[in-house]
């Protein structure tokens, strides 16, 4: 698997956010929030969505800086997550109200990362 970042991989449409958020389990490590749900098996494996709030970082530019950091960390680390028989929406929400350096966003990342990867491995036996 190559370590990028493609279209197939985004989450986007509306319909698929209000979707996630209305029927989903969440994960914390500060400063990042998951929120996701388990389908079954799509044309897709993952979709991933990155949301910063407008209220905590007035300025487009602080928060198009922690999505950049928030989706380097998860396409270097998407390896973690093992092949399975599920697709999975995922919404990576960054809850801190300061801004926190790349490594302890991608820290963050790796942790919850392994967490959603065990769980959905206990699901799949």
């Amino acid at each position: 698997m190559k370590l990028t970042f493609g279209k197939k991989e985004k989450l986007k449409s509306r319909k698929a956010f209000d979707e996630l958020f209305s029927d989903s389990k969440t994960m914390v490590s500060h400063p990042i929030r998951f929120v996701y749900k388990v389908k079954p098996k799509e044309d897709y494996g993952i979709r991933v969505g990155v949301s910063v709030s407008k209220k905590k970082f007035k300025h487009a530019v602080d928060r198009n800086l922690l999505k950049r950091r928030a989706k380097e960390a998860y396409r270097l680390n998407k390896l973690l997550m093992e092949p399975m028989n599920f697709s999975i929406d995922l919404v990576m929400i960054y809850t801190s109200s300061k801004p926190q350096p790349f490594e302890v966003i991608e820290k963050s990342i790796k942790l919850l990362l392994q967490k959603l990867n065990d769980e959905i491995q206990k699901k799949e036996d």
